[in-house]
């Protein structure tokens, strides 16, 4: 199978060496994919940037992936590019690791067991892998907050906002910039932080 890996974390790496061991092809996106795989000894196709950057996942080869498997050590971008690999490129098959307890309870409701220790979370998703008869979406980018139902998405950044800072751009529909990716890298939003040319907006939308 054709499966990318989302994530140069402990358990990320653990799982490309696993699924080279069983002679899938794999690639590994992460911003320092490259020189992390490199320092390890894993040999295997990187793709340096942000894992819920569109093009960066394309350059990954998601619109022919059999499967997508984010494992970062940031929930919140493992859920975004969860539902990107899914809604926006047809990936049917889907997984992605969480730490919080709320959202243990939404995979449990899915049918699917994470668990924080890279070691588990790597046999657990190649059991997962292993299964593939039925469509699998695990994690997705609608998260409860406080009782709150926020969405997160990413858009192209309007050359009008250059120059400006996130407190200006904000508007009062529930819309917020949570980060900026900006050079492969998320940074978070501050009401001070000013945009700049090339930056892509990462909004955290409230749903009623």
């Amino acid at each position: 199978m054709q499966i990318i890996v989302l994530g140069a974390s402990r358990a990320g790496l653990a799982l490309v060496r696993r699924l080279l061991e069983l002679d899938h092809d794999v690639v590994l996106v992460d911003p320092d994919a490259s020189d992390v795989a490199k320092k390890r000894g894993v040999d295997v196709v990187c793709v340096n940037g942000v894992i819920i950057d569109i093009d960066v996942l394309k350059e990954a080869g998601v619109e022919m992936a059999d499967a997508v498997c984010a494992v970062s050590e940031f929930e919140n971008q493992n859920l975004m590019a969860s539902q990107i690999a899914h809604e926006l490129f047809g990936v049917n098959h889907v997984i992605s690791r969480v730490f919080e307890t709320e959202s243990y309870n939404l995979f449990d409701e899915l049918g699917f067991v994470t668990l924080s220790s890279p070691i588990l979370t790597v046999d657990a998703i190649i059991r997962e892998l292993e299964d593939l008869g039925t469509e699998k979406v695990v994690g997705f980018c609608d998260q409860n907050v406080l009782g709150h139902h926020v969405k997160f998405s990413m858009i192209e950044l309007d050359p009008d906002l250059i120059g400006s800072r996130v407190r200006d751009i904000e508007d009062t529909d529930g819309r917020h910039v949570f980060g900026i990716i900006r050079h492969d890298h998320l940074l978070l939003a501050l009401p001070t932080t000013k945009i700049e040319k090339g930056d892509r907006l990462v909004l955290a939308t409230q749903i009623s």
